[in-house]
Protein backbone atom coordinates (compact mmCIF):
# COMPACT_ATOMS: atom_id res chain seq x y z
CA UNK A 1 0.00 0.00 0.00
CA UNK A 2 1.39 3.79 -0.99
CA UNK A 3 1.65 5.37 2.03
CA UNK A 4 -0.78 8.50 3.01
CA UNK A 5 2.00 11.10 2.56
CA UNK A 6 2.63 10.31 -1.22
CA UNK A 7 -1.14 9.94 -1.97
CA UNK A 8 -1.61 13.24 -0.73
CA UNK A 9 1.22 15.13 -2.18
CA UNK A 10 -0.34 13.28 -5.42
CA UNK A 11 -3.98 14.22 -4.90
CA UNK A 12 -2.86 17.47 -4.10
CA UNK A 13 -0.18 17.97 -7.58
CA UNK A 14 -1.31 15.24 -9.74
CA UNK A 15 -2.03 18.21 -12.65
CA UNK A 16 1.25 19.48 -11.95
CA UNK A 17 2.65 15.78 -12.18
CA UNK A 18 0.90 14.98 -15.11
CA UNK A 19 2.84 17.54 -17.07
CA UNK A 20 6.00 16.28 -16.37
CA UNK A 21 7.13 13.39 -18.66
CA UNK A 22 10.49 11.67 -17.65
CA UNK A 23 11.99 9.67 -20.52
CA UNK A 24 14.29 6.73 -20.14
CA UNK A 25 17.51 6.52 -21.69
CA UNK A 26 17.29 7.58 -25.10
CA UNK A 27 20.25 6.61 -26.92
CA UNK A 28 20.26 9.00 -29.73
CA UNK A 29 16.90 8.03 -30.32
CA UNK A 30 13.62 10.42 -30.02
CA UNK A 31 11.00 9.33 -32.65
CA UNK A 32 9.44 7.76 -30.06
CA UNK A 33 9.02 10.87 -28.30
CA UNK A 34 7.72 12.91 -31.27
CA UNK A 35 4.63 10.11 -31.97
CA UNK A 36 3.69 10.48 -28.43
CA UNK A 37 3.62 13.78 -28.46
CA UNK A 38 1.56 14.12 -32.03
CA UNK A 39 -0.73 11.58 -30.14
CA UNK A 40 -1.28 13.49 -27.38
CA UNK A 41 -4.04 15.93 -26.85
CA UNK A 42 -3.67 19.49 -26.89
CA UNK A 43 -4.91 19.59 -23.28
CA UNK A 44 -2.47 17.36 -21.81
CA UNK A 45 0.53 17.95 -23.58
CA UNK A 46 3.20 18.38 -20.86
CA UNK A 47 4.65 21.28 -19.58
CA UNK A 48 8.52 19.80 -19.37
CA UNK A 49 9.75 16.52 -20.81
CA UNK A 50 12.87 15.47 -18.55
CA UNK A 51 15.63 13.33 -19.72
CA UNK A 52 16.53 10.77 -17.62
CA UNK A 53 20.83 10.52 -18.50
CA UNK A 54 22.18 8.57 -21.93
CA UNK A 55 21.22 11.17 -23.72
CA UNK A 56 23.92 9.22 -25.89
CA UNK A 57 23.84 11.99 -28.79
CA UNK A 58 26.00 11.89 -32.27
CA UNK A 59 24.89 15.52 -32.86
CA UNK A 60 24.67 18.66 -30.80
CA UNK A 61 20.82 18.30 -28.71
CA UNK A 62 19.32 21.10 -30.32
CA UNK A 63 18.97 19.38 -33.73
CA UNK A 64 17.17 17.03 -32.67
CA UNK A 65 15.26 19.06 -30.32
CA UNK A 66 14.38 21.91 -32.48
CA UNK A 67 11.48 20.72 -34.31
CA UNK A 68 9.74 19.54 -31.38
CA UNK A 69 10.61 23.28 -29.73
CA UNK A 70 9.18 25.23 -33.08
CA UNK A 71 6.18 22.67 -33.21
CA UNK A 72 5.18 22.52 -29.63
CA UNK A 73 6.73 25.51 -28.18
CA UNK A 74 4.70 25.73 -24.28
CA UNK A 75 7.05 22.37 -24.02
CA UNK A 76 10.20 22.66 -22.11
CA UNK A 77 13.41 20.12 -22.14
CA UNK A 78 16.02 19.61 -19.54
CA UNK A 79 18.04 16.08 -18.86
CA UNK A 80 20.02 15.07 -16.47
CA UNK A 81 23.90 13.44 -17.26
CA UNK A 82 24.23 9.53 -17.54
CA UNK A 83 27.41 7.89 -18.12
CA UNK A 84 27.70 7.57 -22.16
CA UNK A 85 26.84 11.49 -21.78
CA UNK A 86 30.71 11.52 -21.47
CA UNK A 87 32.12 9.04 -23.68
CA UNK A 88 34.09 11.82 -25.10
CA UNK A 89 34.32 15.42 -24.73
CA UNK A 90 32.28 15.58 -27.91
CA UNK A 91 29.40 14.05 -26.77
CA UNK A 92 29.58 16.13 -23.26
CA UNK A 93 29.43 19.19 -25.23
CA UNK A 94 26.51 18.15 -27.35
CA UNK A 95 24.27 17.94 -25.04
CA UNK A 96 25.59 20.38 -22.58
CA UNK A 97 25.92 23.30 -24.90
CA UNK A 98 21.92 23.60 -25.81
CA UNK A 99 20.34 26.79 -25.73
CA UNK A 100 16.65 24.87 -25.91
CA UNK A 101 16.99 22.18 -22.85
CA UNK A 102 18.42 23.03 -19.52
CA UNK A 103 20.91 20.93 -17.56
CA UNK A 104 19.58 19.77 -13.68
CA UNK A 105 22.27 18.63 -12.31
CA UNK A 106 23.22 19.19 -9.01
CA UNK A 107 20.77 21.23 -7.82
CA UNK A 108 17.45 21.83 -7.15
CA UNK A 109 14.98 23.14 -9.49
CA UNK A 110 11.25 24.28 -9.44
CA UNK A 111 9.18 22.75 -12.57
CA UNK A 112 5.28 23.34 -12.24
CA UNK A 113 5.86 24.31 -8.27
CA UNK A 114 7.78 20.61 -7.83
CA UNK A 115 10.68 20.63 -6.31
CA UNK A 116 13.30 18.78 -8.88
CA UNK A 117 16.48 17.52 -7.64
CA UNK A 118 18.75 16.40 -10.05
CA UNK A 119 22.05 14.20 -9.63
CA UNK A 120 22.96 12.80 -12.76
CA UNK A 121 26.12 10.41 -13.65
CA UNK A 122 27.31 7.48 -12.79
CA UNK A 123 29.32 6.01 -9.43
CA UNK A 124 33.02 5.04 -10.82
CA UNK A 125 36.11 3.23 -9.35
CA UNK A 126 38.72 5.93 -9.73
CA UNK A 127 36.42 8.56 -8.05
CA UNK A 128 34.12 6.98 -5.60
CA UNK A 129 32.40 3.83 -5.49
CA UNK A 130 30.20 3.54 -2.52
CA UNK A 131 30.05 1.93 0.34
CA UNK A 132 34.27 3.04 -0.42
CA UNK A 133 36.17 5.19 0.59
CA UNK A 134 35.80 8.34 -2.05
CA UNK A 135 39.38 8.67 -4.07
CA UNK A 136 38.24 12.05 -5.49
CA UNK A 137 36.23 14.69 -3.32
CA UNK A 138 35.13 17.14 -6.15
CA UNK A 139 35.09 17.38 -10.23
CA UNK A 140 37.48 20.33 -9.42
CA UNK A 141 39.96 17.95 -7.66
CA UNK A 142 39.18 15.18 -10.69
CA UNK A 143 39.80 17.79 -13.82
CA UNK A 144 42.17 20.58 -12.34
CA UNK A 145 45.19 18.64 -11.44
CA UNK A 146 47.87 20.35 -13.36
CA UNK A 147 48.14 21.21 -16.62
CA UNK A 148 51.73 19.02 -16.92
CA UNK A 149 49.51 16.16 -16.92
CA UNK A 150 47.76 17.38 -20.57
CA UNK A 151 50.59 18.23 -22.65
CA UNK A 152 49.88 18.75 -26.34
CA UNK A 153 46.68 19.90 -26.27
CA UNK A 154 45.50 17.17 -24.21
CA UNK A 155 42.16 16.92 -21.65
CA UNK A 156 41.78 14.80 -19.26
CA UNK A 157 39.53 11.66 -19.40
CA UNK A 158 35.81 12.54 -20.21
CA UNK A 159 34.24 9.79 -17.68
CA UNK A 160 35.57 12.27 -14.94
CA UNK A 161 32.79 14.60 -16.17
CA UNK A 162 30.14 11.91 -16.10
CA UNK A 163 30.94 10.87 -12.36
CA UNK A 164 29.09 11.12 -8.95
CA UNK A 165 31.32 13.29 -6.58
CA UNK A 166 30.96 13.24 -2.74
CA UNK A 167 30.75 16.77 -2.78
CA UNK A 168 27.91 17.26 -4.95
CA UNK A 169 26.01 15.06 -3.21
CA UNK A 170 26.88 17.12 0.30
CA UNK A 171 25.30 20.13 -1.47
CA UNK A 172 22.72 18.77 -2.76
CA UNK A 173 21.61 16.90 0.23
CA UNK A 174 21.43 20.03 2.16
CA UNK A 175 18.47 21.23 0.37
CA UNK A 176 15.05 19.86 -0.13
CA UNK A 177 12.52 18.44 -2.77
CA UNK A 178 10.16 16.37 -3.58
CA UNK A 179 11.24 14.35 -6.56
CA UNK A 180 14.89 13.13 -6.91
CA UNK A 181 16.25 11.93 -10.45
CA UNK A 182 19.30 9.93 -11.10
CA UNK A 183 20.94 8.18 -13.31
CA UNK A 184 21.65 5.09 -11.43
CA UNK A 185 19.39 3.00 -9.47
CA UNK A 186 18.81 3.26 -6.04
CA UNK A 187 19.29 0.45 -2.96
CA UNK A 188 16.22 -1.35 -4.23
CA UNK A 189 17.12 -1.94 -7.45
CA UNK A 190 17.94 -5.86 -7.18
CA UNK A 191 21.42 -6.03 -9.04
CA UNK A 192 22.52 -2.75 -9.62
CA UNK A 193 21.19 -0.49 -6.83
CA UNK A 194 23.34 2.12 -4.35
CA UNK A 195 22.03 2.62 -1.08
CA UNK A 196 23.42 6.03 -1.08
CA UNK A 197 21.26 7.48 -3.28
CA UNK A 198 18.09 5.84 -1.51
CA UNK A 199 19.20 8.39 1.92
CA UNK A 200 19.70 11.21 -0.35
CA UNK A 201 15.85 11.08 -1.57
CA UNK A 202 15.36 10.43 2.41
CA UNK A 203 17.59 13.28 3.58
CA UNK A 204 16.01 15.69 1.21
CA UNK A 205 12.54 14.66 1.81
CA UNK A 206 11.60 13.22 -1.44
CA UNK A 207 8.30 12.01 -2.04
CA UNK A 208 9.27 10.26 -5.54
CA UNK A 209 12.70 9.34 -7.66
CA UNK A 210 13.12 8.45 -11.28
CA UNK A 211 15.94 6.50 -12.72
CA UNK A 212 17.03 5.47 -15.84
CA UNK A 213 20.48 3.41 -16.83
CA UNK A 214 19.69 -0.25 -15.95
CA UNK A 215 17.69 -0.45 -19.04
CA UNK A 216 14.82 -2.49 -17.57
CA UNK A 217 12.02 -1.66 -15.12
CA UNK A 218 11.41 -3.53 -11.22
CA UNK A 219 9.02 -1.05 -10.08
CA UNK A 220 7.00 -3.49 -9.07
CA UNK A 221 9.64 -4.62 -6.43
CA UNK A 222 10.41 -1.30 -5.61
CA UNK A 223 7.13 -0.98 -4.59
CA UNK A 224 6.76 -3.96 -1.95
CA UNK A 225 8.79 -1.79 0.51
CA UNK A 226 7.84 1.69 -0.64
CA UNK A 227 6.02 1.64 3.11
CA UNK A 228 9.61 0.96 5.02
CA UNK A 229 11.84 2.84 2.04
CA UNK A 230 9.58 6.37 2.76
CA UNK A 231 9.20 7.30 -0.69
CA UNK A 232 8.57 5.68 -3.81
CA UNK A 233 11.04 4.65 -6.34
CA UNK A 234 10.18 4.59 -9.95
CA UNK A 235 12.55 3.07 -12.89
CA UNK A 236 11.79 4.10 -16.18
CA UNK A 237 13.12 1.61 -18.44
CA UNK A 238 14.92 2.40 -22.38
CA UNK A 239 13.00 4.83 -24.28
CA UNK A 240 10.14 4.43 -22.01
CA UNK A 241 8.16 7.93 -21.28
CA UNK A 242 6.65 7.93 -17.49
CA UNK A 243 4.37 10.91 -16.28
CA UNK A 244 5.52 12.38 -12.43
CA UNK A 245 2.33 10.45 -11.14
CA UNK A 246 4.39 7.12 -12.62
CA UNK A 247 1.99 6.62 -15.16
CA UNK A 248 3.49 4.78 -17.66
CA UNK A 249 3.09 7.38 -21.07
CA UNK A 250 5.25 4.93 -23.75
CA UNK A 251 6.75 1.95 -23.25
CA UNK A 252 8.61 -0.04 -26.30
CA UNK A 253 6.63 -2.63 -27.68
CA UNK A 254 7.75 -5.94 -25.63
CA UNK A 255 8.82 -3.83 -22.64
CA UNK A 256 6.80 -4.76 -19.26
CA UNK A 257 6.59 -1.54 -17.72
CA UNK A 258 6.68 -2.96 -14.25
CA UNK A 259 8.62 -5.69 -14.02
CA UNK A 260 9.19 -8.02 -10.94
Amino acid sequence: MIPTHITSFDAEHAKALRGMWFCGDIHGYIKHIVRTLVRTSKNELPTHVIYLGDQDLERPFDDYLLPMARKWPAVSHAYILGNHDCDSWEKYEFLTSSKIAQSLDGKVTSLNGIRIAGLGGVFIDRVWYPPEAPRLASAAAALMRGAFQYRGGQRPSSQYLSAIYPETVDQITKQQADILLTHEAPGCHPSYGHEILSDVARSMGCIRSFHGHTHDDHTGIYRQKIAERGYDALAVNYCCIKNGLGEVIYAEPGQSAFAG
